[in-house]
């Protein structure tokens, strides 16, 4: 028996260059970007395909991380479950070194292509909002909602072109009052997951046990 890559779409650019780097391909699932917004659904889906695979496989990595919970009671009955221990993909990505895992800048939305692309991206929100509401009441919703934020900062994971990215990240930062960054960002701990380094950055559950929050409360 071999092992199963579950994976968030959020994450496909980062984890395909983790896969060229490594040289290591598993077998893979590909979820829905849009499930990233809702654990409770994001959950029942990777449960639903690990259930799907039950006694095929010996090892199943989730490429994600904890997202608001969307782990917590997961597991298989016949295989070990690993996961990188990040409270967030944001997190996940800026961990340049294991004893830097920097929470990021309260005051900054960070995006990648994937997100920047996905119909949650907080531009296409907006879009929509004033389509609904019109310019003066969408105005007023853009500002409360951005009240606290001063950056947009797109983050530079080596895994897609960064340059065909930029012009709209300025353009979007702009349409929002920010101010626009690039952030250096890691594929880091996907190539570690890839690779079976299961170190304290990485929970394992093994055959029948679950992953609950207890797993990610010392990151």
């Amino acid at each position: 028996m071999g092992e199963l890559l579950i994976a968030c779409g959020m994450l496909r650019d980062e984890l395909e260059l983790a896969m060229a780097r490594t040289g290591r391909a598993p077998e893979t699932v590909w979820l829905d970007k849009g499930l990233h917004d809702s654990p409770g659904i994001l959950r029942a889906a990777v449960q639903e395909e690990i259930d799907r695979r039950e006694g095929t496989c010996r090892l199943i990595l989730l490429g994600m991380a904890y997202c608001g919970g969307a782990l917590d009671g997961v597991g298989s009955r016949t295989a070990a479950v690993a996961v990188p221990k990040f409270d967030d993909c944001v997190r996940l990505l800026l961990a340049l070194e294991p004893e830097n895992r920097q929470p990021g800048d309260s005051r900054s939305l960070y995006f990648t292509r994937q997100w920047m692309i996905s119909d949650r991206y907080i531009v296409r929100e907006m879009e929509g909002y004033r389509r609904i509401y019109g310019e003066k009441k969408a105005a007023k919703i853009q500002r409360a909602m951005l009240s606290g934020y001063r950056w947009l900062r797109l983050v530079d994971t080596g895994g897609y072109d960064l340059a065909s990215c930029e012009g709209t990240a300025q353009s979007d930062a702009a349409s929002l009052g920010l101010a626009y960054s690039r952030q250096q960002g890691t594929v880091r701990a996907l190539e570690k997951l890839l690779l079976h380094e299961f170190d304290g950055e990485f929970c394992l559950a093994a055959p029948g046990e679950r992953i609950t929050q207890r797993h990610f409360w010392n990151i």
